[in-house]
């Protein structure tokens, strides 16, 4: 079951670059990258609710209040819209190959921490040698796609 996870976490994560290219086009054709990450977080919006009221309708009925939640779970939606925003722009100037390896660079080098800490309620999971030389391997990665 592992590597059916490990799988289809690679082909999700293989569509991001995609995403950010048909975002930076419907960008072009609406007004430029803001308008094109809105209509992409409306159709997004349009599918969760579609699959939510499948699979969950109770839920999307009673909406529960998150209020004994803390206030900083409400930021995924932020960083969602700072996200694709920012690649919907920024993968023009620089190309998608140098955007991504510096997206999964940040992702890793944050994850790390994450883990090593605990941080935001996640499970703690120790940075180990082997993590650290992964996370330098990235960054020779991302000098010779700059290159």
């Amino acid at each position: 079951m592992k590597y059916v996870l490990w799988f289809f976490t690679l082909i999700v994560g293989a569509l991001m670059p995609v995403q950010a290219i048909l975002n930076t086009r419907l960008g072009r054709q609406t007004g430029g990258p803001l308008m094109g990450s809105l209509i992409s977080f409306i159709v997004g919006l349009v599918c969760l609710l579609v699959l939510n009221l499948i699979s969950n309708y109770s839920a999307v009925i009673q909406l529960k209040p998150a209020a004994t939640s803390p206030w900083y779970i409400w930021l995924g939606g932020v960083i969602g819209a700072i996200f694709v925003g920012y690649i919907t722009w920024v993968n023009q100037k620089q190309g998608v190959a140098l955007t991504f390896a510096l997206v999964v660079s940040g992702q890793i080098f944050v994850s790390l921490l994450i883990d090593h800490y605990g941080l935001l309620g996640s499970a703690i999971r120790t940075i180990t040698l082997e993590k650290i030389a992964g996370a330098i391997l990235i960054i020779a990665g991302l000098i010779l796609i700059k290159k």
